[in-house]
């Protein structure tokens, strides 16, 4: 179990609505993934941008990828920023970018908020 509590209901809703959307890895041409290789993998680490941070639970930076390139790849960014770009436009990322960069959290405050939203796709 990664979390306690809401966040763990919260991550078990990304993880199959992750699963759902998308069956390829976002980073690699690994295709029709399944079971633990099956990973829902953040553009910026969780470690890094915070577990409790809204910007970590946006849809569109989280993605399916392999155990490889979501564990010993580190997210594999460079190429995980490369496609962000192609589906939602280097301004989106810029921005996204940006917010990262200002170092300012903003706490979620609505988790069912989030679950919603993911269930949702």
């Amino acid at each position: 179990m990664r979390y306690k509590g809401i966040k763990n209901k919260v991550w078990e809703e990304v993880k199959k609505s992750i699963r759902r959307r998308e069956k390829d890895c976002y980073t690699c041409p690994n295709t029709d993934l399944e079971g633990k290789n099956a990973q829902a993998g953040h553009y910026r680490p969780t470690a890094i941008v915070g577990a409790n941070n809204t910007r970590n639970w946006l849809p569109q930076v989280i993605h399916l990828q392999c155990s490889r390139c979501n564990g010993p790849g580190q997210g594999e960014q460079v190429v995980y920023r490369k496609h962000l770009v192609e589906d939602y436009g280097e301004e989106w990322v810029a921005q996204y970018d940006a917010e990262f960069a200002s170092k300012k959290p903003s706490p979620v405050t609505d988790w069912d908020a989030v679950i919603h939203t993911f269930r949702m796709l």
